[in-house]
C-alpha cells in the first residue's frame, strides 16, 4: 500500500490516527514512572516522533506541517 492511499482513505487513516494516539499515551505513561533520566529523554524523543506521523497527511499531500 502507498502512502497516499492511507491516508487519502479515511477509515484506515483514522484507524492509524488512533493507533499513534494509543502510543503517545504509552509512552506519556512510562515516562511519568520513569526514575532515570535518560529514559524520560528516550520517551520524549519517541513521543517527538509519534507526533510527526500524526502530521503524515499533510506531508504526503503537500500541506503545511507547521
Amino acid at each position: 500500500m502507498h502512502l497516499k492511499q492511507l491516508v487519502n482513505n479515511k477509515e484506515l487513516y483514522d484507524e492509524f490516527q488512533k493507533h499513534i494516539d494509543d502510543l503517545i499515551y504509552m509512552r506519556q505513561r512510562t515516562m511519568e514512572s520513569a526514575n532515570d533520566a535518560v529514559i524520560v529523554y528516550r520517551q520524549q524523543g519517541a513521543i517527538d516522533v509519534l507526533r510527526k506521523l500524526k502530521l503524515l497527511k499533510e506531508t504526503v499531500n503537500g500541506g503545511s506541517t507547521k
